[in-house]
């Protein structure tokens, strides 16, 4: 029983509104798990100055405040608080706390004796010392340590609530000139919210679709009421995504990312003073702010949702965009470098290799497509697969992938054709060089036409590529060879079969 926490005195209760909150205007959301808050409003003074929650995951270097044009801000500090609440009654020695002068029927037990009943009113309560004073109804004064105490029997319905002292960060905000009400904004970046995109993708014919998006909002920071809320598609840069700002706690800070800049805590409210001052030379709060609707700011998309309210610890489900798009399927496959000529030294028999189907997809709406999972369902409402939409462009395509081709099979075989002895030397190391001849064999038993990419990896050099292949050398090295690929786009009708030679050359130890 924590009693230590509690006051008793009821005329301090509207000392709680001095420290509410302002009201959130708008939020914006990140995917990388951060958040800008503004808040805007107007907040009572007390003795002339401004008394604020401190925001709990306030970024570092992230927080501002503004006022109008008429005043501004003298300083601000940032400091620990007693603050007054109301809480409910969940024990005897609360609802005693909670009831003073009223009619009430202690049952205790004394240190000496058997337990005894005693009826008055509640004089007083000292919670830091867990005494009761009780006025008897036989006009004595008893003083008893709440502990004893087993039984409370109220002649009237007791009151289900005390005020408590809650030890809390508060911003002590003092404005240049005296004033009752201070109108105000604060801005800041916060952790504590996220949001994820899902798309819905149903396919209508062989050729079109409909993709959906909603967003999944989840809030573990604070109350949304009415708030303007923003979603981005894109990451902005945040050099201290996980450095918590100086205003949050209460301990000296000892490591700081820039010493030059940040010599301390009191040196980055200094820094920050300043900074609020040039900005309240400007008209309004500040010259700037996510406003726009739907649209592309630099490297990144704003989704204005409009007003949200949702709790805090909470999640919420919010439609985003849907309309028509065009796609069309894709079959695609990579060959790895199986026979690694270089380590083995002898060329691999044939193997198989699977063939993917996908979807290839085109961006023909206005916004860019957000990397998130995708749904597929064909137009018998049918699951169809599971993916991941990765980031497209207005105008560009992405694939997903659906399935193993079982359809299309496709085998590479590879040999030896000839061989070079001492075909190069690099220092003292004399290389061999052998010339591998492949071919990939592919299958479609579909009754119809299809095209498949197909990529071939080696660590070699390709020299030959029948079909029109494309020979791409990379920069990466294994040893004395390139990694090297080709890659070929093969129509095949329906049930043909088709084969498609390759040759490349590897250099090797003896």
């Amino acid at each position: 029983m924590n009693k230590f926490l509690i006051v008793i005195s009821f005329f301090i209760a509207g000392l709680c509104s001095a420290q509410s909150s302002l009201p959130i205007k708008k939020l914006t959301i990140f995917k990388n798990g951060t958040a800008m808050m503004v808040k805007e409003g107007n907040a009572s003074t007390s003795g002339g100055n401004v008394i604020l929650p401190i925001p709990e995951q306030t970024l570092f270097g992230t927080y501002f405040t503004g006022t109008g044009k008429d005043n501004a801000v003298k300083n601000i500090v940032f400091r620990n608080d007693t603050l007054k609440k109301k809480d409910l009654c969940r024990s005897i020695w609360q609802y005693l706390a909670g009831n003073i002068n009223k009619s009430v029927t202690i049952s205790y037990t004394p240190t000496q004796g058997i337990d005894k009943t005693v009826s008055g009113k509640i004089a007083s309560y000292d919670l830091y010392s867990g005494m009761l004073k009780l006025n008897t109804e036989s006009n004595k004064t008893l003083i008893i340590h709440v502990d004893k105490i087993y039984q409370a029997d109220f002649k009237e319905e007791p009151v289900s609530f005390y005020m408590a002292d809650s030890i809390k960060r508060v911003l002590v905000l003092k404005p240049e000139k005296p004033i009752e009400s201070l109108s105000l904004q604060e801005i800041y970046m916060t952790k504590g919210f996220n949001w994820l995109p899902h798309y819905f993708l149903k396919l209508k014919d062989e050729k079109n679709g409909r993709l959906e998006m909603k967003a999944t909002v989840e809030n573990y920071a604070e109350e949304l009421k009415d708030a303007e809320l923003e979603l981005v598609v894109g990451s902005p840069q945040m050099s201290y995504s996980q450095v918590m700002d100086p205003m949050t706690y209460d301990y000296i800070t000892n490591t700081v990312p820039d010493n030059n800049d940040y010599r301390s805590r009191s040196g980055y409210m200094q820094a920050n003073a300043v900074a609020m001052k040039s900005m309240e030379a400007d008209a309004g709060y500040f010259s700037s702010s996510f406003t726009t609707e739907g649209e592309k700011n630099g490297d990144m998309y704003i989704y204005k949702i409009g007003k949200v309210t949702l709790p805090n610890q909470s999640k919420g489900v919010f439609p985003i965009v849907a309309g028509n798009v065009e796609y069309k399927d894709k079959y695609e496959g990579t060959i790895s470098d199986f026979t690694n000529f270089y380590s083995s030294r002898y060329a691999a028999e044939d193997k198989s290799f699977d063939i993917y189907h996908s979807l290839e997809l085109k961006n023909t709406s206005s916004v860019p497509f957000t990397t998130a999972s995708v749904m597929v369902i064909n137009e018998k409402d049918q699951f169809v697969a599971q993916d991941e939409l990765k980031y497209t462009p207005v105008g560009a395509s992405s694939n997903i992938r659906l399935s193993k081709a079982i359809d299309i099979v496709m085998k590479n075989n590879e040999e030896e054709k000839n061989r070079e002895d001492n075909a190069k030397k690099t220092g003292k190391v004399v290389y061999h060089k052998v010339t591998i001849k492949g071919a990939v064999s592919l299958e479609n038993f579909q009754n119809k036409d299809v095209t498949v990419s197909i990529t071939k990896n080696v660590f070699g050099t390709i020299t030959k590529a029948e079909d029109g292949g494309k020979i791409t050398i990379n920069k990466s090295y294994s040893y004395v060879n390139p990694s090297t690929n080709v890659k070929w786009e093969v129509k095949l009708a329906a049930n043909q079969k088709k084969n498609i030679n390759y040759e490349y050359e590897v250099f090797f130890t003896p």
